[in-house]
C-alpha cells in the first residue's frame, strides 16, 4: 500500500506554467475541458518522437493537435461535434496572414459596422466631445424594476454606467422589438428532449428566441458580410462570430457569464449587449492568438523543429480507426454527464447550419436514453478502437475524471482486459478557473491522467489483499502527515481515486466501491480522520 501512495503523492499538482503568452493561443474560442498546454506538451514529448503520429479521437478545441504538430509530430484528430472540428482547425492552422485578415475585417466593418452601431444609438450627448453616445449594453429585469439601464460609450473614451433610458431610447427598443427583416437567422427549434433545459419555461423554443430582435438583426447582417470575404479568412471570422453568439444572447447577465453553469440558463436580469462591440473584441482575440502562435512556431523552428502535418475529420470514436499505425494517443473523452457537448453546441452549430449527430455521442444523457451503463459501453468501444489503432508497446494517455467510481472501475477493468499495462497515474489542476471549482461542492476539481502501454492481455494481479475505502483514506492521510505534505479534502479525494485506479488494476481482492462518489467520500473521510486521531 505504501509503495502506491508514495507513487501517487509524487505526482500531485506540479508547478504551473509561467509562459502566459502561449496561453493566449488557446483563447481563440470558448470550449470546455481544455488541458494545460504545457502538460500536454510534456506528455507528447515523453511518449512520442518527432515525425511520429499522435492521435486524439475526442479532439475538442485542438490543443493536443497543436501541441503535437508544433513539436514536430503528425496529428490525426476526430470529433463528432462540428464546432470542435471548426475550433480545432482554427487553433492548429498556421497559415494566418494578419495583413490580409485585417483587410477583410475592414471590408466587413465598412459594410455593416455603422449599420449595426446605429441600432444602439442613444439621444444622449457626450459631455466631453459632444458626439451622440452609443449603448455598449442594456440591463433589464426585475432587479431594475423591469426598467432599462444602459452603459453608454463614446469614441473619445467617455463611459457612463447604468444610465436611465430616455423616452426616445425606449421608443427605439419598442421599434426594434417588432422589426421585420429578410436576412436569414436560425429559426430551428430546440429538441423537445433537451436534458439541460432551463429556458423553454421562459418561452424560448427556437435558437432565434435566444436573442432580442435587435441583436438578431445585427447578427444576421454581420453573418451576411462574413460570408463575402475570401475563403482562407472566412473560417476565422466565423469563429469570431460564433464566439460572439452567447454573449449577445439572453444567456448573459450582469454577473453571469453564458454557460457558467454548463447549461442554457437565462437569468431574470439579462443584458442586451452591443453585437459589434463584442464581435470586435473577438476579432482582437483571434489576432492575438495567431500572433502568439506564430511567434512560438518561429521559436520552435529556430530550435530545429519541423512543423508536423495534421488531419481532422468529423467522425465518431466508435468507428474503426485502423490497426497498429498510431505512435501515441492522448485523449480527453467526456466525463459522463458533466458537459453536454451536443446540447451546449446547439446554438453555435445552428448558426453555422451544421448538425451534431449525437447517436454515437459518448455521454450520460437521459434524454438520449444513455445512462451509466450505456456510457460505459460506448466508452469501452472507444477504448477498444484506440487499442487496435495503437502500435504494439506504444502508449496511450487517458485524461479523465468522474465522481462515480463505478465508471472508473469499468474503464480500468476494460483497459486491462484489452491488454493495456498501467504505467502511470498523475493528478493535475484543471486549466484556468472553471466555475464549478467554486460552486459545485461535490464535483472533482482536478484531472487525472492515466497512461497505459499496449501489451498482451494483462490477466495477472500483483497482490491479493482486502482493502476498504476508509482504510485507504486513513493510510494516505498518515503518509501525507508523515511527509509534511498538505492535503485538503479535494487533494485527499484525488489521491484516493488515484490509489483506487492502481488498486483496481493490481489487487485481486474486490474493493467495495459501490455507491462511492465524492459526496460519500466526504462522509467516509471524516470518519477515517477521526479514527486516526483517536
Amino acid at each position: 500500500m505504501e509503495a502506491i501512495i508514495r507513487k501517487i503523492a509524487s505526482s500531485l499538482y506540479p508547478d504551473e506554467c509561467t509562459d502566459k503568452e502561449v496561453s493566449r493561443i488557446y483563447k481563440i474560442h470558448k470550449y470546455w475541458a481544455r488541458k494545460p498546454w504545457y502538460i500536454v506538451e510534456q506528455y507528447i514529448s515523453d511518449y512520442s518522437k518527432p515525425g511520429e503520429t499522435v492521435m486524439d479521437p475526442f479532439c475538442g478545441s485542438g490543443l493536443t493537435g497543436l501541441e503535437a504538430i508544433i513539436n514536430g509530430r503528425n496529428f490525426i484528430g476526430q470529433d463528432l461535434n462540428p464546432t470542435a472540428i471548426r475550433v480545432s482547425s482554427g487553433t492548429m492552422d498556421l497559415a494566418f496572414d494578419e495583413a490580409l485578415f485585417k483587410e477583410d475585417f475592414k471590408s466587413i466593418s465598412d459594410a455593416c459596422k455603422d449599420k449595426i452601431m446605429e441600432l444602439y444609438k442613444s439621444d444622449a450627448i457626450c459631455p466631453q466631445c459632444g458626439r451622440q453616445l452609443t449603448y455598449k449594453y442594456l440591463l433589464t429585469g426585475p432587479k431594475f424594476d423591469n426598467q432599462h439601464l444602459g452603459h453608454l460609450f463614446c469614441t473619445c473614451g467617455y463611459k457612463e454606467a447604468k444610465h436611465p433610458l430616455s423616452v426616445y431610447d425606449e421608443a427605439q427598443i419598442n421599434y426594434y422589438n417588432n422589426l421585420a427583416f429578410d436576412e436569414w437567422v436560425p429559426s430551428i427549434h430546440f429538441p423537445k428532449e433537451f436534458y439541460k433545459d432551463r429556458f423553454s419555461y421562459k418561452g424560448i423554443l427556437t435558437v432565434a428566441d435566444m436573442y432580442t430582435r435587435r441583436n438578431l438583426y445585427a447578427l444576421a447582417i454581420l453573418l451576411q458580410e462574413i460570408k463575402k470575404v475570401r475563403t482562407e479568412n472566412q473560417s476565422y471570422f466565423k469563429l469570431a462570430f460564433t464566439n460572439t453568439l452567447l454573449h449577445v444572447s439572453k444567456l448573459k447577465g450582469e454577473n453571469v457569464r453564458p454557460l457558467s453553469v454548463n447549461n442554457y440558463w437565462i437569468p431574470d436580469d439579462y443584458i442586451e449587449e452591443n453585437v459589434w462591440f463584442r464581435f470586435d473584441e473577438r476579432i482582437k482575440l483571434i489576432i492575438n492568438a495567431k500572433k502568439a502562435q506564430q511567434k512560438r512556431a518561429a521559436k520552435k523552428i529556430t530550435q530545429g523543429t519541423v512543423y508536423g502535418t495534421w488531419y481532422l475529420q468529423k467522425k465518431s470514436a466508435l468507428e474503426d480507426m485502423g490497426t497498429n499505425f498510431v505512435d501515441y494517443f492522448f485523449t480527453d473523452p467526456p466525463y459522463g454527464e458533466a458537459i453536454q457537448y451536443s446540447e451546449l453546441s446547439f446554438i453555435w452549430n445552428s448558426w453555422m447550419e451544421e448538425e451534431y449527430e449525437n447517436e454515437e455521442e459518448v455521454i450520460i444523457n437521459p434524454a438520449q436514453k444513455k445512462g451509466t451503463k450505456e456510457f460505459n459501453k460506448l466508452l469501452c468501444y472507444s477504448l477498444e478502437n484506440i487499442y487496435r489503432a495503437l502500435k504494439p508497446q506504444r502508449h496511450f494517455t487517458l485524461c479523465f475524471q468522474n465522481k462515480n467510481s463505478d465508471i472508473w472501475k469499468s474503464v480500468i477493468y476494460y483497459c486491462k482486459h484489452l491488454g493495456f499495462k498501467l504505467v502511470d497515474v498523475s493528478i493535475y489542476n484543471t486549466y484556468g478557473y472553471p466555475f464549478n471549482k467554486s460552486w459545485a461542492n461535490f464535483s472533482p476539481k482536478s484531472d487525472i491522467y492515466v497512461t497505459f502501454q499496449k501489451t498482451e492481455l494483462q490477466d495477472e494481479f500483483f497482490y491479493d489483499k482486502p482493502e476498504t475505502i476508509k482504510e485507504i483514506i486513513k493510510e494516505i492521510s498518515i503518509y501525507m502527515n508523515a511527509h509534511e505534505i498538505k492535503a485538503d479534502n479535494n487533494k485527499l479525494y484525488d489521491l484516493t481515486i488515484s490509489y483506487l485506479i492502481w488498486a483496481l488494476y493490481l489487487n485481486k481482492s474486490e474493493i467495495d466501491i459501490a455507491k462511492f462518489d465524492i459526496k460519500k467520500f466526504t462522509e467516509i473521510a471524516k470518519e477515517a480522520l477521526e479514527e486516526k486521531t483517536l
